[in-house]
């Protein structure tokens, strides 16, 4: 069934199907057909949309293959400085530059241990 594997989709990716619906720009009425009509799809564009939002194959969406990877949500500059510093008042650009600096210098040390 179908729904099922969206459901499976949108709990890799931490949303719910309403959530994913709307960032996928696919009808929440589509949703619940799914849901109703175990034998229903998406196909064509709505297909291709599911696919681009979740990071996966058509065969991963379609449960033909089993969900390789699924791509996170990338979450936006409020919500990482928010994690890095427990909240966003009073972090300046400069603040949270240095931050992205310090990270990819260690990316880059870690990659050169390889």
């Amino acid at each position: 069934m179908f729904f099922d594997r969206f459901q499976e989709l949108c709990r890799l990716r931490g949303v719910t199907p309403t959530r994913a619906a709307q960032e996928a720009k696919v009808n929440k009425s589509t949703v619940t057909y799914w849901k109703q009509h175990p034998e229903s799809k998406p196909t064509g564009q709505t297909a291709q949309r599911l696919c681009d939002y979740f990071g996966v194959t058509m065969s991963e969406l379609y449960g033909e293959q089993p969900i390789e990877q699924a791509v996170p949500e990338k979450a936006t500059e409020e919500a990482l400085r928010f994690a890095l510093f427990g909240g966003t008042e009073g972090i300046t650009d400069e603040m949270y530059d240095e931050v992205k600096r310090f990270a990819q210098f260690v990316k880059e040390r870690e990659r050169d241990k390889k």
